[in-house]
């Protein structure tokens, strides 16, 4: 799992083009700022700066990697900001943990307005399934139920799942009437998706198809918004929630290849172990996602 300051000390280390000057801006040893680094490069695996003579200039990766966190990072700051603001001797503090698109979708604006004190872990569903059995976060919030451990598990809410792709892709008329030809021809195409379960994926198909998907997807990634972002782009289809890409479909940046009849939905849960099960800090949190929470109009 990626530790949130690795990507704080790079996002310095690429604003100031320097390890000496992200040192002085972090307040951090330069030693510490380096390990950081390669400690993130080690993770990742991938080189994230070139060294010139004068500076660290950002390798293509190092580019990209920063496109998509500098938002998540300002947004943080915002919460960290509201929460020395208001900051109380009797508040309690959780450590969580989330998807990042979860975090943009449904935390963002309300976790700091919480009066509690909270730590933010990013990952993988999976990481994040490990780090809370390994105790380093106290809650899972908004990810799929699972049976790897004998986690406890609370509703949160539920979403719409879509067939989407990108928009240069023809769609045969026939296949909308011809529940083979459909199958085949969505198996032929390049597949994009959240995570090497395919959980999403089967259940779409399952449901729709009454069959399991014979399909090997050519791309795993991390996050759904990430997907969409690169199907925009890069000709391919996937399996996503309905309510992450309303905003895409609308301005026809990407499409629903095919309307198939039957709406399939996942649920979302807080998960914690059972030994947290009556901490406060988990049922002020829960409390808290409530009362800042209005109801959804599909």
């Amino acid at each position: 799992m990626i530790n949130l300051e690795w990507l704080r000390t790079f996002s310095a280390i690429y604003e100031c083009n320097s390890i000496t000057e992200a040192s002085k801006k972090l307040h951090m040893t330069q030693p510490g700022v380096s390990k950081h680094l390669t400690a993130l490069e080690g993770h990742i695996g991938k080189k994230l700066f070139e060294r010139t003579t004068r500076k660290l200039a950002p390798t293509e990766y190092g580019k990209f990697l920063y496109a998509q966190i500098n938002n998540p990072l300002q947004q943080l700051e915002k919460v960290e900001y509201y929460s020395g603001q208001r900051a109380k001797k009797s508040r309690s503090a959780i450590t969580i943990g989330c998807t990042t698109d979860f975090f943009n979708t449904e935390l963002i604006d309300k976790i700091y307005s919480f009066e509690m004190y909270i730590v933010t872990c990013f990952g993988s569903e999976k990481e994040l399934i490990e780090a809370l059995e390994t105790d380093k976060i106290q809650l899972l919030v908004g990810i799929k139920k699972h049976g790897v451990y004998e986690h406890q598990f609370k509703y949160l809410k539920s979403e719409t799942l879509e067939l989407i792709s990108s928009t240069d892709i023809a769609i045969p008329a026939t296949i909308k009437k011809n529940t083979k030809e459909c199958i085949g021809w969505l198996q032929r195409q390049t597949w994009f998706t959240y995570d090497n379960d395919q959980a999403d994926l089967k259940k779409f198909w399952e449901i729709n198809f009454d069959t399991n998907p014979k399909i090997i997807p050519r791309y795993i990634l991390p996050s759904y918004k990430a997907i969409i972002e690169v199907l925009k782009n890069n000709s391919g289809c996937s399996i996503v929630p309905k309510h992450l890409c309303t905003e895409e479909l609308k301005d026809n940046l990407i499409q629903v290849p095919i309307v198939l009849d039957k709406t399939v939905e996942q649920e979302l849960f807080y998960s914690y172990k059972l030994k947290n099960r009556n901490l406060q800090e988990i049922d002020q949190f829960v409390n808290e996602m409530k009362n800042h929470t209005k109801p959804e109009n599909d």
